[in-house]
């Protein structure tokens, strides 16, 4: 059930192993609190994520639910899967599906009424481990939103998705089959080429620091093999990990050591070859399930075999967190009715059965609130036998010691980050086979997108919208009342945030709800005519001012400047020399976001303007945003490839080209494009 929560997470930590200082998720849970803005919530292995969900869940005030695209992810979060909440067809949906048309749906689909009233009420939807989940079935989920709340014209019905989740890590998993079907209708089966977003802008953001491993230097080896930019040296030191002489592996398996491989006959067969090595009596432990509760969706097996001395992994945080999900240990005494587990730091506890539950969300229309209701629960000891995992069943786990067996190579993208990044540290990881260039890619897709992770303008832009429409609801709400002054304040506020007079079913809506009366129409009118007259008027008075800012600016003295910029786009909002004069004093000001805003808005107005996309790259390179200084750049020395633009400005771009590469550690690049800024200034 949704709680009350406060506006400041801050007060409600006290009680959290969570840390609130985070930036990054500051800024999410702002969004998620005070606006309908969809979110991506992402961020590399050991950020968090999970942690960080597991607060939103217990602290928005919104009613929401929990969902994942698998059984055994869905139990984790405590949600319930995505296709059985929406009865999703396990099938490609494609857009001109005759099954699913606007006319055919409800009668495709059958909804009963608790799960329309559920959806009409439901204010925050969660979807987890968002990487495995494909395009079509994000589509799907809009057009169901639109139909059965009542709003075809928002995307998602005007819901608010929080999708969570890591996309370098194990991509959608497709058949050939179906992949040539989606190839038809999407570029790539990724959940964020969905045509949705066509219609709406996600706010992707990244939770940037390490909790998991500690040590700097295999942070950054991780977050290379994640993104795919591995060096030979990389690969060099990560195969001194490789264990040839078999001596030195069984040594590294004589401490609790979890083997993870990419085939599930390989660790099916390790755990039986394993088990049976072990000459101690089979105790035989059967969960009990009661209700529904599928058995594809258990968390560990239902008849559980262990005997004294097998290595179990825990697959359930204990209450007094004696042991996380993940946590390695060796069963030290078995009975039938007692299991004890030593813990790599030799501790000793006796384990008791957990119970887990599947659930379904129903609205309860007395008091407004989404309950959850058990199905059926399953109860067992919360381990399973863990000599070896796949890599598939081990992301979001952790060990300390990890023997990592990739066979003949990975077989799909971030297939051997997720299993490197298990580990918590270099020196516990233990190579069977080695780590190949071809064992290491990324779908250039992955990294396209993720150039847009914290983006400050973004962010900015989804804070002034929340807040024009806040204003804009106000403003219909006092409209209804008959107090139209105050509906008018609040109009005015909102578009002040973010415009709508060019919106003409908004301005339509608003015309209405506010009562226009004639007389005011007829000034409108007038009004308009009034500005097409003098728009050369403006358009020379927008000059007169651009000069005088130009010539502050020249004089080192960017505040007037500033001043003089404003008057000019009061008169003239588009006017492109104001707009970069005024980013190039705030250049001077250091004030590099609203320099950035400036030199945006004239890159709209004139997409190739080389100067504005050169000192837009050096002002995310001073706000240490590598990766989008780098697309400003590589934008702007496309253009100078068809445009002939003056040596000093070409030298300009490739000097800070090489600062750029400086700062990412590709010297080499670096050396290259600072060798042609200095050919250029000759």
């Amino acid at each position: 059930m949704a709680k009350k929560a406060s506006r400041n997470p801050k007060r409600k930590a006290a009680d959290e192993n969570i840390d609130l200082n985070n930036p990054e998720f500051i800024k999410a849970w702002e969004l998620i609190q005070h606006t309908r803005q969809s979110i991506f919530l992402t961020g590399k292995a050991g950020t968090g994520k999970s942690t960080f969900l597991r607060y939103i869940t217990s602290h928005t005030h919104k009613k929401h639910v929990v969902l994942a695209p698998t059984g055994i992810a869905a139990v984790n979060v405590g949600g319930v899967t995505l296709h059985s909440f929406f009865r999703i067809p396990f099938k490609p949906i494609v857009p001109d599906d005759p099954d699913f048309l606007p006319d055919r749906i409800k009668q495709r689909m059958k909804y009963p009424g608790s799960l329309v009233k559920l959806i009409r009420e439901v204010e925050l939807i969660i979807i987890d481990e968002i990487s495995m989940v494909r395009a079509d079935i994000i589509d799907f989920v809009d057009l169901l939103l639109r139909t059965y709340s009542g709003n075809q014209r928002e995307p998602f019905g005007g819901k608010q998705l929080l999708f969570v989740g890591d996309i370098f890590q194990l991509e959608p998993v497709l058949s050939g089959d179906m992949r040539d079907i989606l190839r038809k209708f999407y570029r790539d089966p990724f959940f964020f080429s969905a045509r949705v977003f066509e219609r709406m802008r996600l706010v992707p953001i990244e939770l940037r620091k390490i909790y998991r491993q500690s040590e700097g230097d295999f942070v950054e080896l991780l977050d290379r093999i994640r993104t795919g930019s591995v060096t030979r040296e990389d690969l060099i030191h990560l195969n001194t990990r490789y264990l040839t002489i078999p001596s030195l592996l069984d040594q590294a398996e004589t401490k609790p050591t979890m083997t993870l491989a990419s085939r599930r006959d390989m660790v099916d067969h390790i755990n039986e070859t394993r088990l049976e090595a072990i000459e101690r009596p089979l105790v035989v432990f059967t969960g009990t399930i009661r209700g529904d509760f599928p058995e594809n969706s258990l968390p560990t097996d239902l008849e559980l075999s262990l005997k004294e001395g097998a290595q179990v992994v825990f697959i359930k945080n204990s209450p007094d967190r004696l042991w996380v999900n993940g946590t390695i240990g060796t069963v030290e005494t078995l009975t039938k009715d007692l299991i004890e587990v030593r813990l790599e730091n030799g501790s000793i506890h006796a384990v008791e059965p957990e119970k887990w539950s599947n659930i379904r969300y129903i609205y309860d229309s007395q008091t407004r609130k989404i309950y959850e209701e058990e199905l059926g629960s399953f109860t067992q000891y919360p381990i399973k036998l863990a000599w070896a995992l796949t890599i598939h069943k081990s992301q979001g786990l952790t060990f300390n010691n990890v023997i990592i067996d990739i066979g003949r190579g990975a077989f799909t993208g971030g297939q051997t980050y997720v299993a490197l990044s298990r580990c918590r540290s270099f020196e516990g990881m233990t190579l069977r086979s080695t780590v190949a260039d071809r064992d290491i890619f990324v779908n250039p897709a992955i990294i396209n997108f993720s150039r847009s992770f914290n983006d400050p303008i973004i962010i900015d832009e989804a804070m002034r919208k929340a807040h024009a429409d806040e204003c804009y609801l106000n403003a219909i709400a006092n409209a209804d009342k008959g107090d139209l002054a105050r509906a008018f304040e609040l109009f005015v506020e909102g578009n002040k945030s973010w415009p709508i007079l060019e919106n003409a079913s908004a301005m339509r809506l608003a015309r209405r709800k506010l009562g226009v009366v004639d007389s005011l129409r007829q000034r409108v009118a007038e009004l308009e005519a009034r500005i097409e007259s003098d728009t050369r008027r403006f358009t020379d008075m927008a000059h007169e001012y651009t000069l005088l800012g130009d010539d502050c600016r020249l004089d080192d003295m960017p505040l007037p400047a500033i001043a003089n910029y404003d008057k000019a786009l009061t008169l003239l909002p588009d006017h492109v020399p104001a707009l970069y004069g005024r980013a190039l004093a705030y250049m001077a000001l250091e004030d590099y976001t609203a320099a950035i805003s400036d030199f945006d808005k004239v890159i709209t107005l004139q997409p190739d303007h080389f100067d504005s996309l050169v000192r837009m790259g050096l002002a995310y390179h001073n706000l240490s945003d590598q990766h989008n200084a780098m697309d400003r750049c590589l934008i702007a020395l496309d253009l100078s490839e068809t445009h002939d633009y003056p040596r000093p400005l070409l030298s300009t771009l490739h000097s800070l080209l090489a600062d750029i590469y400086d700062s990412i550690g590709d010297a080499s690049s670096a050396q290259h494009h600072r060798q042609i800024a200095k050919r250029l200034k000759r």
